[in-house]
């Protein structure tokens, strides 16, 4: 893991060192999006726009799984911590990643406190920044056409016609940066709009939304002929700027007697709707530095991390029990770890408590009723500071034999209502969006269709409707987020840093919320994975799994919780999950850019918010299909003799007080015979007998129970009788 974390960490500092020398001569200070030449279409990056971020949640699913694991070293117990816990919390759960596990540490709960919120802290950039990294920017650039029409009178009713399809304006107001862009164009024959001579930046929300035509048509009168595209744009700055405005309608520019606005206007034709021909956007992949820079920067630290726990690691005892097979095998090898009597417990149930109480004079008098509360002293309890409670006080705690267990949501008790909650909200609204967007779809396709037969309709829409109800509701709505498969819901503020913040939390907010969603579906099949394998020691004889220690009677098949058959799958969902989320609803940037002053080039940025209703609509199948799979592991319940762990290490500690060694044909848990007062179930290395129904069973009561135990048990899993030799107190063997 950490092999691969340090790869991840290399590849993304080499795409940050690549791009760093064109973010420091980016044109636009107010972006951080930078990349290669825009010299494709959109339509053939769809493609690769669609499986760089399909890759990218992939890469994204598998760090995040990677930091899971290390945070569970850090909130994992170790085997000295055990019997202390037991003792004052009273229980705790293994092979989960709960930081709640930190508070009930023995020592070092700020250390390990710190470590899970470094890996916590370098995670986040990962949930909120991964589907931002690289991303799609449509790049419009300046007019390259540059047509001429001279006409004996200028009409400035020819220079204001506004319909569907097309904007004719005459650009004669003075706040218009398009004033000089059209000298500029009558001028050199080139159209530009770096900054102007007098050094004033002007509003062009309009100008720019026109640039996607590739034709300015230059109307001119015959005095302006003798000065049309006789000189360069270097030569004319600061020059034929008339400052002595004077008149109703004052002209900008000027040279000789002609000027601009009485002598000299512009006209640009827009497309038809979703037309491919003139005006074809071009489109880039490009890399926003500031998440980018962000996300190496959290690879690196986490990389460094996992190498240090790695090398500090080796040639060390292992003592963090990660699996319930470890803390079984701890108390084995450690038996002062065992919990006597309480071997029909289920996990998370009531225990008794040994309790010493130190009386108080003002409450511990005579006449004063005994409280409730206290478990074995019947005494005053107003005064709790003065008891001393040991949890894993070794009391007898008989429990009779049933089968019947209780599901996992009762075992959770309120984090089941929290989940559920998330869950339900999650997919209603989910559920909502998407049948919105289905009725939108509905009425807009029956418009269109109502629309297109009728037959006085302009030829624009004409255009529109030979195209098909497809082009035109894939326009509309989009299919799918990315260059040409998505639909704009509105844009952000132009050239801002903070509307790149905005872009980058609308394209990753959906896959943040999920992956909290995610995590606790990982939580809750944890749990089933460990009550499963747990459960099926009842029935057949199996090998631990076990990460502290190796040997012909353990297995390292897997790491952690999960098996691969749920692992896998479940990994696959997620990154399926994250990516269709991000093509649900992303951010779609829009670029333009002017060079042909070279002295002056010009670049300007706006982020739009777009959405896929096919990605929406999947995506809620999906999310739907999650809740139904949570709430049917929710109703998951093992029925069987053996007591419910779910993860409890109070559960694992009371089935081995009889389990002496680790067998390569392993370990069963049964009836280990009867004392005088109960019987006694667990683990053993030998044969055990069935559970006895409705019968008490707590454990051994004395020493004698228990050596008259192991030889009435005395007959290996092959069924060959063995010979046990028993060392008492006094060394001599029997």
């Amino acid at each position: 893991m950490a092999a691969v974390m340090t790869l991840l960490a290399v590849i993304m500092s080499i795409i940050c060192i690549v791009n760093l020398k064109s973010l420091t001569h980016r044109p636009n200070k107010n972006s951080t999006s930078v990349g290669g030449k825009a010299d494709k279409t959109c339509s053939s990056m769809e493609a690769s726009n669609v499986m760089i971020h399909l890759v990218i949640n992939v890469a994204a699913t598998m760090i995040l799984g990677m930091s899971n694991t290390y945070q569970q070293l850090i909130t994992s117990l170790s085997t000295k911590e055990l019997r202390w816990v037991l003792s004052k919390h009273e229980d705790s759960r293994v092979g989960t990643n709960s930081p709640f596990n930190i508070n009930a540490k023995r020592s070092g709960k700020l250390k390990a406190w710190l470590q899970w919120i470094l890996l916590i802290g370098t995670s986040l950039p990962v949930h909120f920044l991964a589907n931002s990294v690289i991303g799609p920017s449509v790049y419009h650039q300046p007019p390259s056409q540059i047509t001429f029409e001279e006409v004996p009178e200028l009409s400035y009713s020819d220079l204001y016609r506004y319909n569907n399809t097309s904007k004719r304006y005459g650009l004669l107001k003075t706040e218009a940066v398009g004033d000089r862009a059209c000298w500029l164009a009558f001028r050199t024959g080139t159209y530009s709009i770096s900054q102007s001579p007098t050094g004033t930046e002007y509003g062009f929300e309009d100008e720019l939304a026109a640039w996607p035509q590739s034709t300015v048509a230059v109307i001119y009168t015959k005095p302006c002929a003798p000065y049309r595209e006789t000189t360069t744009i270097k030569d004319l700055r600061d020059k034929e700027v008339n400052r002595d405005f004077s008149g109703e309608e004052p002209s900008l520019y000027s040279i000789g007697d002609c000027g601009f606005g009485k002598d000299v206007g512009c006209e640009m034709d827009g497309p038809v709707l979703g037309d491919e021909g003139v005006g074809k956007e071009m489109c880039r992949l490009s890399v926003r530095m500031s998440a980018a820079l962000i996300l190496a920067g959290c690879l690196i630290v986490k990389a460094v991390y996992m190498l240090t726990v790695v090398i500090r690691g080796r040639k060390k005892i292992k003592t963090k029990c990660l699996t319930f097979g470890d803390v079984i095998a701890a108390s084995v090898l450690d038996p002062s770890l065992q919990i006597k009597n309480e071997c029909m417990v289920n996990a998370f149930d009531g225990h008794r408590h040994l309790i010493q109480h130190t009386c108080h004079p003002k409450h511990c008098r005579a006449g004063v009723e005994p409280s409730t509360t206290g478990d074995s002293i019947g005494h005053c309890q107003k005064c709790r500071k003065f008891n001393e409670i040991d949890y894993a006080g070794d009391l007898l705690h008989p429990s009779i034999a049933i089968k019947y267990k209780k599901s996992l949501i009762a075992n959770l008790g309120g984090n089941a209502v929290g989940q559920m909650a998330i869950l339900m909200i999650t997919s209603v609204a989910m559920l909502g969006i998407s049948l919105m967007l289905a009725v939108l779809i509905g009425f807009s396709a029956s418009s269109f269709r109502r629309q297109c037969r009728e037959p006085d309709i302009d030829d624009d829409f004409r255009a529109v409707c030979d195209k098909g109800q497809s082009h035109f509701l894939k326009y509309k709505y989009g299919f799918f987020g990315g260059f040409d498969t998505a639909a704009a819901l509105g844009g952000l503020e132009m050239n801002s840093l903070s509307s790149e913040v905005a872009a980058f939390a609308i394209s990753n907010g959906a896959q943040l919320l999920y992956s909290i969603i995610y995590l606790l579906l990982v939580y809750n099949f944890t749990l089933i994975s460990m009550e499963h394998d747990w459960g099926r020691l009842e029935r057949d004889r199996d090998r631990l799994r076990c990460t502290l220690v190796e040997g012909d009677g353990f297995r390292q098949s897997y790491l952690l919780q999960l098996k691969k058959r749920l692992l896998y799958p479940m990994m696959i969902f997620s990154s399926l999950m994250h990516w269709l989320l991000g093509q649900s609803i992303s951010t779609k940037e829009t670029i333009w850019s002017d060079y042909n002053d070279p002295s002056n080039p010009v670049e300007f940025s706006q982020y739009n918010v777009v959405y896929g209703a096919y990605a929406v609509w999947v995506s809620t199948i999906l999310m739907l299909a999650q809740t139904g799979i949570c709430w049917y592991a929710f109703t998951y319940c093992r029925e069987g003799f053996m007591p419910q762990m779910y993860g409890s290490i109070r559960a694992c500690c009371a089935a081995t007080t009889q389990l002496t060694s680790f067998p390569r044909a392993g370990i069963k848990w049964g009836d280990l015979g009867e004392g005088e007062k109960f019987r006694h179930a667990g683990f053993s290395s030998d044969e055990v007998k069935d559970i006895k129904p409705a019968e008490l069973y707590c454990g051994m009561d004395s020493e004698k129970d228990v050596l008259d135990s192991i030889r009435d048990r005395g007959i290996g899993p092959d069924g060959v009788k063995k010979r046990i030799y028993i060392r008492d107190s006094g060394g001599n063997d029997s």
